[in-house]
């Protein structure tokens, strides 16, 4: 029986300009090709390709835990295989191992103990967002299918196997990994034509999250969505929440907030494999994820920590625009008085100035009384105390008598 394993990295090994000679010669020749195992600090277990003594690219992350099973079944440290064909485009090529081996059942896991003590749990999750649900879905749908057989119309599966395509972009989780190794296997090995042919098209989608430019899109696309995401705002609502009481206090809800980000780095720094040095470059944290095997559980931990702190970081006035010096002075101080007024959020007492910069004052009143209902601002803080902070920074101009009487707090909204 005859074991196709897919060696990638092969322009790492070789130097860009070498590359397409490279692989002309392994297409020609089809040398054999040994695989031994090694140790790096920074991926844990690798298996690397050698043709004679030249390095030739490394195992797949998809083929990994299979190619490690083989060499435990055969008591070796080195396996010997056969180049059987190339693909030029994605630089990388198949080799064909003979032998009767075990199949990968997906519950190897050779990183599970790098897991073990980290953990962090210092505020609510975030939930699963509903594309990674789907996925989820599909991923089962397709292995199951795939597995037996001719049990659901084939129409069903290729959508299942389409929406895998365009959904797997971003979860780098070993379980997700494990499970789109076996599909890209079964798919390869598919008797149909229509499903084989997609074979191809998941080999480019899946290896290409380890390229350079999904690191890029990680840094620049993925985790800005993350923080602005519908679950990232949610689990700020919960933290807010649990801390109502010390964020409506003006001289506590800065000190909460630090302490919040201190207990996540402390975690962060806490991270195996020195994991700790890319926590804040997200694009490189990703990228080591993925072959470090993380698992799911783990991964929506260190999200959900990276995510809380970004929006804790916003809350005390640690976004980029003041960062970069945009907001002056006598602003970045005014937006620090109303936050403990505005539920302790930042955000909401930035978007408040600019909603009241030259307005009338009854429009600034049922802004006010709109947001006490909407639970934007705390109510109890919106008679004095807030009136005397705008009617000082000179944005509500009339008495404190004339506010209070324009005011429409009513006490269901309280």
């Amino acid at each position: 029986m005859e074991t196709l394993i897919l060696i990638t990295g092969i322009q790492y090994d070789c130097g860009e300009a070498d590359v397409p000679a490279v692989m002309a010669e392994l297409e020609q020749q089809k040398p054999e090709v040994l695989l031994l195992t090694e140790q790096t600090h920074d991926f844990g277990i690798i298996v690397r390709a050698l043709i004679g003594t030249a390095y030739r690219g490394v195992v797949s992350r998809f083929d990994l835990e299979h190619v490690l099973r083989m060499m435990q079944h055969d008591n070796t440290a080195v396996l010997v295989g056969k180049v059987t064909d190339t693909d030029s485009e994605g630089r990388c090529y198949n080799i064909s191992i003979s032998g009767d081996y075990p199949t990968l059942d997906g519950t190897a896991d050779h990183t599970s103990d790098l897991w073990t003590e980290w953990q962090w749990t210092g505020a609510p999750l975030m939930d699963t967002c509903p594309d990674d649900k789907r996925l989820d879905i599909s991923l089962k749908v397709a292995l199951a299918e795939l597995r037996r057989g001719k049990c659901m119309n084939k129409q069903t599966l290729l959508e299942h196997l389409a929406l895998i395509l365009q959904l797997s972009h971003w979860d780098v989780s070993r379980e997700t990994q494990q499970q789109l190794s076996q599909i890209r296997r079964l798919v390869c090995r598919h008797a149909d034509s229509d499903i084989h042919a997609l074979a191809p098209q998941l080999r480019h989608t899946l290896t290409a999250m380890g390229s350079k430019e999904r690191t890029r899109q990680f840094q620049d696309i993925y985790f800005p969505q993350l923080c602005q995401s519908t679950e990232a705002e949610r689990m700020h609502r919960q933290w807010c929440a649990m801390h109502k009481a010390e964020l409506s206090d003006i001289q506590q809800w800065q000190p909460t907030i630090t302490r919040q980000i201190d207990a996540i780095e402390a975690s962060l720094m806490q991270l195996p494999a020195d994991l700790c040095y890319q926590k804040d470059q997200f694009g490189a944290l990703m990228h080591r994820l993925l072959y470090l095997n993380v698992p799911r559980r783990k991964l929506i931990m260190l999200l959900s920590a990276l995510v809380l702190r970004q929006q804790l970081r916003r809350q005390i006035g640690m976004s980029e625009e003041e960062e970069t010096g945009n907001t002056d002075d006598s602003e970045r101080q005014l937006i620090l008085q109303l936050t403990p007024i505005f539920c302790g959020n930042t955000d909401y007492a930035r978007e408040f100035l600019l909603l009241t910069r030259n307005r009338k004052s009854t429009d600034i009143t049922r802004l006010v009384s709109l947001w006490v209902r909407e639970k934007r601002l705390f109510s109890t803080h919106c008679r004095r105390p807030l009136w005397t902070i705008l009617h000082q920074a000179g944005i509500y101009k009339p008495t404190e008598s004339n506010w209070n009487m324009q005011l429409d707090i009513r006490n269901s909204w309280r």
